[in-house]
């Protein structure tokens, strides 16, 4: 890349910064309030038990509804914006009560107040506007300036991004680890596609996926997705280049192994049995989803292929709010909204997700190229494994058609409109320069030299 190329890439990351930072910050006194922000700010009470009193072995790490519920870093976190606030961790709000309306969690103190909910709101805002830079670096490593652009333009303008980057809850610091994450895989595979070798900072990727597990439990699909480009890879050498494929799969196995040893370390619940509490972990929150659906509505009954489609539409077209998080009664109507943007639709075909078919189309032609060749792996393969274990993971678990689970599709799959519009400017560009060339005109034949 040329100096006038990476000040080109500068410019773009510090105005979508700055674009993204002013939209989100002003959506954070215009998003409704939600419980489960009561929960995750009551629960930052974690943040002085470990930071400020010390306390790793106590009683409050005894197995409980609230220790299984989500891994602690969040809750560390949010603890440390309201201390750092001026508020005490430990008096706060009560936690929210889901059997009453918001009218009587409000008289019981459940609801936090201003000085407790704005920090921790703008705070999120400002990460996610860092997300969004993020997101650009990412296509820009994959395709270029234009696609991340676009990727983090749409990102921006995005009603169902702006309202979960901004809660007071751990969307955005899960995005946040985890585009980290995907910037840094890119960056390795292309310099595997490269050279053939592991650059160092690729052995940290484990520890960064590690912390993005021990913030929210949805990160185990980019542990899935980095762990499967890296096996992937790894097979497709072995043939070939057997060292380097002993290579990647020593990195895969380390990435994984690395993730657990952050995702234990920082959550003192699971020193005792790393296994079965871990195991604890994930069975209640099946049962907390079978629970949610019953209650609030919007569960998902389907076979896997509807799934699948259904994950496509409400990441590109639009989705299905349930009642109770826009104040009404639970199991009420719930309310609709585009995913992306207000534009018209064709056979409810939405132009996002027309963009999104065409990058895909682009990313599997590319993957399918590397596969044909013999090549390494590179970034191609890197975005399609990691894109593939979000949605084939979600959509294998996909309980309740809630906003908040199509947050990670809709976010990276930005990066599949960015790959669509610049497709379709390529060619638009290679056909505007094919109709405006001039044909050669050919030149005159010499005369013959007649001497007589």
């Amino acid at each position: 890349m040329g100096r006038r190329g990476l000040l080109l890439d500068m410019g773009v990351a510090c105005a979508l910064f700055v674009l993204a930072a002013t939209v989100f910050l002003q959506t954070v006194g215009t998003v409704p309030f939600h419980g489960d922000e009561s929960e995750w700010i009551n629960n930052g009470r974690y943040f002085r038990f470990v930071f400020l009193d010390g306390d790793v072995a106590g009683n409050v790490w005894r197995p409980s509804w609230l220790n299984r519920d989500q891994p602690p870093l969040g809750r560390y976190i949010i603890g440390g914006i309201v201390w750092a606030s001026g508020a005490d961790p430990a008096q706060v709000n009560r936690s929210y009560a889901w059997d009453k309306n918001l009218a009587a969690n409000q008289l019981e103190g459940r609801i936090p107040g201003p000085h407790l909910l704005l920090p921790v709101r703008r705070t999120m805002a400002v990460i996610g506007a860092l997300c969004v830079v993020l997101l650009f670096v990412a296509g820009r490593q994959v395709g270029g300036t234009l696609v991340g652009a676009v990727a983090g333009v749409f990102a921006i303008a995005s009603p169902l991004l702006q309202s979960h980057f901004v809660q007071a809850r751990t969307e955005a610091l899960l995005a946040l680890f985890s585009t980290l994450a995907l910037v840094m895989l890119l960056a390795f595979a292309g310099r595997f596609a490269l050279t053939g070798r592991v650059p160092r900072f690729a052995w940290a990727i484990g520890l960064l996926l590690g912390v993005a597990l021990a913030t929210k439990l949805t990160a185990a699909v980019a542990i899935v997705g980095a762990c499967a480009y890296g096996g992937i890879a790894a097979l497709a050498r072995l043939r070939t280049a057997f060292r380097e494929g002993v290579m990647l799969l020593g990195w895969t196995t380390a990435t994984g192994l690395l993730t657990l040893v952050v995702w234990v370390g920082v959550n003192p619940f699971l020193w005792p049995d790393p296994i079965g509490r871990t195991y604890s972990m994930l069975t209640q929150q099946q049962s907390i989803m079978v629970e949610q659906g019953s209650m609030f509505g919007n569960d998902v009954d389907v076979a896997l292929p509807n799934r699948l489609a259904l994950i496509a539409y409400r990441s590109f077209v639009e989705n299905s709010t349930p009642s109770f998080d826009y104040g009404g009664e639970p199991g009420g109507e719930p309310s609709m909204r585009r995913t992306f943007l207000s534009l018209p639709t064709l056979g409810g075909i939405s132009l996002e997700l027309a963009l999104a078919a065409v990058g895909l189309a682009v990313l599997l032609r590319r993957v399918w190229a590397v596969w044909r060749s013999g090549q390494r792996h590179g970034v191609e393969s890197a975005l399609f494994w990691w894109l593939a274990a979000y949605v084939l993971m979600i959509g294998a678990n996909l309980s309740l058609d809630w906003p908040r689970y199509y947050v990670p599709t809709a976010f990276f799959g930005a990066l599949l409109i960015g790959l669509g519009v610049q497709a379709l400017a390529t060619a638009a560009v290679a056909a505007w320069r094919s109709s405006n060339a001039r044909p050669a005109t050919p030149g005159a034949a010499p005369r013959a030299n007649v001497t007589g």
